[in-house]
């Protein structure tokens, strides 16, 4: 049952990748010309966990700016799923090696995974 930690922890470095190019890597991005703008576009979907855009306005619904935000964009929706993943993977630890070992494995499959996607596959070629 190992193996579901680390596929756990593979999927929170896709998670990572989406939201870094959603921040610094938009423009250039697979989610630059979707359709729905107002939950991937970070410059717009800010705005969709207030009523009608405006924090004067206070929260869309409750708990939209707090416990309930992944409901609201893209970004916050990936930054659910990396917790999630990660929180499961570690729940779900079983030693493979050495804790060492397998620290410097899940931290490998992390960041190569994160950089895979963060540099190809989220971009638009």
């Amino acid at each position: 049952m190992w193996w579901i930690s680390l596929i756990l922890i593979f999927l929170a470095g896709i998670s990572n990748a989406c939201m870094d190019v959603l921040k610094v890597r938009w423009v250039r991005s697979i989610f630059y010309n979707v359709k729905n703008q107002q939950w991937f576009n970070p410059s717009l979907s800010w705005k969709n966990k207030w009523k009608n855009g405006n924090p004067r306005n206070g929260e869309k619904f409750l708990g939209s700016s707090t416990v309930f935000v992944f409901l609201t964009d893209f970004w916050h929706f990936s930054k659910f799923l990396m917790l999630l993943c990660i929180s499961f993977s570690i729940v779900l630890y079983q030693p493979i090696f050495y804790w060492f070992i397998d620290w410097m494995i899940f931290y490998s499959i992390f960041t190569t995974t994160f950089q895979i996607f963060f540099i190809k596959v989220l971009i638009k070629s």
